[in-house]
């Protein structure tokens, strides 16, 4: 039997750890609302009453939080135990279904309607490999008329030993268990269950750039950060 690619077996890891989180899938994270930095992005670069596309939106908190702040927003994730979730949450609240479900790293068709997109929290980092994350955002911005403002979150890089060490290791171990062609990339991790990729600005930057979009915001916290891009 012929073995699942490297990119699809990661998806598949990282797919069972939310199909199992009772976390995401909880009421107490979903009806919570923004967190503290995504209110003045709002506030700053998208127009109220404007529709919003959320990518990665797990059981809806993003899209809850948008549709009570005034936004036209829905969303789509490729986790069905969470989208599942997401249905309970909207016929609690006597709204319609909001979020659908979309496979692995693609993004639903469909013509450029969107006057915004948010990528969910945490979901971009979720990507494997820099070809598939640029696509994924180059399909993005084709549901978005031009000048759309784009929201993204990701876990930052340790630039000093321990990715290093990490990277080189598995590249070894890859290389005497014969892994798959698709190459690792230093950030690449395994953490909790889920395939995680920890990004530099330089790399944040320049895969926005790629995928046709303008740095406008970039901002690191502790361990995590965002970045804002407008689409040209």
């Amino acid at each position: 039997m012929a073995r699942l690619p490297q990119r699809r077996r990661l998806n598949a890891v990282t797919a069972k750890h939310f199909d199992e989180s009772r976390y995401y899938a909880s009421a107490e994270h979903n009806l919570e609302g923004f967190f503290d930095w995504e209110t003045p992005l709002l506030d700053r670069y998208f127009r109220r009453g404007s529709r919003i596309l959320v990518a990665g939106a797990g059981a809806g908190r993003e899209v809850l939080a948008l549709r009570k702040a005034g936004f036209d927003a829905e969303g789509f994730e490729c986790s069905l135990s969470l989208v599942r979730a997401s249905e309970k949450f909207f016929d609690q609240l006597g709204e319609p279904k909001y979020v659908t479900h979309c496979p692995p790293d693609m993004v639903p068709p469909g013509p450029p309607t969107y006057d915004g997109l948010i990528v969910g929290w945490g979901a971009y980092t979720h990507i494997p490999t820099n070809l598939r994350r640029v696509a994924f955002l180059q399909a993005l911005r084709l549901r978005a008329l031009p000048h759309s403002p784009l929201v993204i979150s990701f876990f930052l890089r340790n630039t000093y030993s321990y990715d290093t060490v990490v990277y080189r290791t598995a590249t070894l171990c890859r290389r005497f268990l014969r892994g798959g062609k698709e190459p690792l990339n230093p950030g690449d991790h395994l953490e909790w269950s889920r395939y995680v990729h920890r990004f530099t600005r330089d790399e944040v930057e320049g895969e926005l750039r790629t995928a046709g979009f303008r740095v406008e915001h970039y901002r690191e916290e502790t361990n995590a950060g965002y970045a804002l891009g407008i689409a040209e």
